[in-house]
């Protein structure tokens, strides 16, 4: 059974790893330089694995509705807020979001084109991101005793957040705004612990659990937390 996939190539990577994108399928992860002729093999021993994250893929996507329907509402379950779209059809070209009441967003422009309002929600989603996760993040670092050179807030495909050893910065995903509380939190202190340990070693899981002892049961939980993030975002351009 043939099965596609995108190969990426990662200075950081010691093995392969399979990653499964929302918007990109199969990901196979590389160290640079090794043998991509035997990626078909690896492949079918994962095979099962392989076939089962793709199918709780799917069922997510049939979950989350639609990429090209406008939504009524963007639920930021990580801060505890919804705000209410009004969408508001105009001869302009431009796309404008802007709050006109309590957790109320007005769109307005050339809204008939996912390709017009797209652009403008995610603008004002890392807008989001930046007045409640940066804030956030530095509050978790001041009780975990640790700093960093700064944030950033991105809206990424395939990974939650990152930390680089060479900037000392934190990147997050904008999309974590869309989970549960928990499962935000966690990326957040996960991240967080990479200041320390520039690693998944034994002592930087232990520095994880320290801060947040259910990490077990929320890593399981993250796996499948791509569902809580709307179509239109997930899949558009």
């Amino acid at each position: 059974m043939h099965t596609d996939y995108t190969v990426r190539e990662s200075s950081r990577a010691k093995h392969v790893r399979f990653r499964i994108s929302p918007s990109d399928g199969l990901i196979v992860v590389v160290p640079v330089g090794f043998d991509q002729r035997r990626i078909p093999g690896l492949i079918d021993n994962k095979r099962r694995w392989i076939e089962r994250a793709l199918k709780q893929v799917e069922e997510h996507q049939a979950a989350r509705g639609p990429s090209d329907e406008r939504p009524e509402a963007i639920n930021l379950r990580a801060i505890g807020r919804t705000w209410r779209l009004e969408w508001v059809a105009g001869i302009c070209s431009k796309v404008t979001a802007d709050e006109i009441g309590p957790d109320i967003l007005r769109i307005t422009g050339t809204i008939e084109a996912p390709a017009m309002w797209r652009p403008t929600l995610r603008r004002w989603l890392i807008g989001q991101g930046r007045e409640y996760l940066i804030p956030w993040a530095a509050r978790l670092a001041a009780e975990l005793g640790v700093t960093f050179g700064h944030v950033s807030i991105r809206c990424q495909k395939t990974r939650w957040g990152s930390y680089s050893t060479k900037t000392c910065a934190v990147s997050l995903n904008v999309q974590l705004l869309f989970l549960p509380e928990r499962l935000a939190r966690f990326v957040l202190v996960h991240e967080l612990c990479h200041i320390r340990y520039p690693n998944h070693s034994l002592a930087f899981w232990d520095l994880v659990r320290s801060h947040e002892p259910d990490t077990d049961r929320l890593r399981a939980e993250l796996r499948a937390a791509w569902k809580y993030v709307p179509g239109w975002l997930a899949y558009g351009p």
